[in-house]
């Protein structure tokens, strides 16, 4: 295949995550037990509605403190939630670095709008290799669902079989494959780096 276009996920591709931070800051205001969270916890339909963005930030943290039975101001909810981020994976941002220029680079990640907020802030030299960052809560779709696909492929206007999807998720990967893009499954950074090697 003529690669044309890469596209990445960015949560453990290219920025590691660790939803553990998360449970832990709320416990630690909350005085709720990590364990009884990490039961209660749910991707349910406020969490797809809040990656849609078909639901704020304020509402989804109502909607947690209900179901998980904890009390939290907004401010120590948004702290607690953007603990999920750790740090940029290196590895995957240097071979970032090492394309761009060569191929154009694009993230399509399913992220609410305090995730977006908080990389934009944290993160703008590492996504800063990226033509377009597509996310979810932006175009009222969510992986693995046909629509956020479609929406990110007709901006970049290249077709399917000539682009390399990146994500963390079989069943992200699963439906890019089903629309004709070259899918790859990423367990580690060496996943991404061996289908580069393979193909630059």
């Amino acid at each position: 295949m003529t690669v044309k276009a890469l596209i990445f996920d960015l949560g453990n591709v290219v920025i590691d995550i660790d939803f553990e931070r998360i449970f832990k800051k709320w416990s630690y205001y909350s005085g709720v037990p990590v364990e009884k969270m990490q039961v209660a916890f749910q991707v349910d339909a406020a969490y797809e509605q809040h990656e849609r963005g078909e639901i704020e930030g304020i509402e989804y943290h109502q909607h947690l403190e209900q179901t998980l039975e904890m009390k939290l101001s907004y401010e120590q909810f948004c702290e607690g939630w953007n603990e999920i981020m750790v740090a940029p994976i290196n590895e995957t941002v240097l071979l970032l670095e090492s394309l761009r220029g060569r191929v154009p680079l694009y993230a399509l990640s399913n992220a609410n709008t305090l995730h977006k907020h908080y990389w934009e802030k944290t993160y703008p030299k590492e996504l800063s290799h990226f033509e377009q960052v597509f996310v979810s809560s932006d175009m009222g779709s969510r992986k693995p669902e046909p629509a956020i696909y479609l929406q990110a492929l007709e901006f970049i206007g290249i077709e399917p079989e000539n682009i390399i999807f990146f994500d963390d998720l079989a069943v992200n990967v699963e439906a890019a494959t089903a629309l004709g893009l070259t899918a790859v499954q990423v367990h580690s950074p060496q996943d991404v780096k061996n289908c580069i090697a393979a193909h630059f």
